[in-house]
């Protein structure tokens, strides 16, 4: 068996990465279910549909946006509709289309899920990094996402090049 660090540095860096986004995401889901009674993929949508212009989201999209299946999405709606946190509304214009609506009972765990969620993730992540090594993983995350214009692509790796550490 071959000794981790004969691995390639991208592929040690990107199996940390997950580790670490994996433990977080452990942590964070228990704190959200122990004090908010939701767990972390209830409030994501929780979160995408309450964020929505119209308070309410289709389900195709959320899917989109939490990069996750349909499936998934399906039942997580499910049990927050059981709950009466979501309610499922069809489009009148478009049969096909179902959205994913806050109840005023989803607004309400919305509202409560939130300080937890932010709490946690602070707990859990930020606090452990410098602020900044945070703006920096937030610039590295920017580039391998492709969400910057090119000036602040430019920008990110001069900074990144002054702090030593080699761009992804």
């Amino acid at each position: 068996m071959r000794d981790a660090r004969d691995r390639p540095e991208g592929l040690r860096a990107w199996t940390d990465l997950c580790e670490v986004v994996d433990q977080v995401r452990i942590l964070v889901n228990r704190d959200l279910f122990e004090r908010a009674g939701l767990t972390l993929a209830e409030n994501l949508v929780l979160c995408q549909v309450a964020m929505s212009p119209q308070g309410r989201l289709r389900m195709v999209d959320l899917a989109s946006h939490l990069a996750i299946a349909k499936s998934a999405v399906t039942k997580t709606v499910d049990r927050l509709e059981e709950r009466r946190l979501v309610r499922r509304e069809r489009d009148e214009r478009d049969r096909r289309s179902v959205y994913a609506a806050l109840t005023e009972d989803g607004v309400k765990a919305f509202a409560v899920a939130q300080p937890t969620y932010l709490e946690s993730v602070q707990q859990h992540f930020a606090s452990r990094l410098d602020p900044s090594v945070l703006r920096e993983l937030k610039a590295i995350s920017e580039q391998v996402l492709d969400r910057r214009t090119p000036d602040q692509a430019s920008r990110a790796a001069r900074t990144t090049r002054r702090a030593g550490v080699r761009a992804v």
